[in-house]
């Protein structure tokens, strides 16, 4: 399996997590210019708008699937979701950034709430 599959595989398992969990799946794949925000999210308990990136592993990768998730990433992540608030009803809304880890190939799935 390519990278490329191995991420969407992540992608759907992770949107599939969400929905069961709470979560009503806004976006998929938003892109902001060359920025991406994998999934957004709206928390159905508290209406918090949730900035998902989900990070997918394979037996073998290198390092945990958080850890890619570095300054720079963040910092694209934040740019991009701002501009889905302004698109979106302003940035009065209550939002946060998660990431889901997704452990291949059992599909095990890590939420990491308030990421950064």
């Amino acid at each position: 399996m390519s990278t490329v599959e191995v991420g969407a595989l992540g992608e759907r398992i992770a949107a599939r997590y969400l929905r069961r969990n709470g979560f009503r799946v806004i976006a998929k794949n938003y892109r902001a210019g060359r920025h991406e925000i994998d999934v957004i999210a709206r928390e159905r308990d508290t209406g918090t708008v949730v900035f998902v990136e989900v990070k997918t592993r394979t037996p073998g990768s290198y390092g945990r699937p958080m850890d890619a998730v570095d300054r720079d990433k963040q910092r694209f992540l934040r740019l991009a979701a701002n501009r889905w608030l302004m698109e979106n009803g302003g940035t009065e809304q209550s939002a946060r950034f998660d990431v889901i880890e997704v452990l291949l190939p059992d599909e095990t799935v890590n939420h990491i709430r308030n990421a950064f």
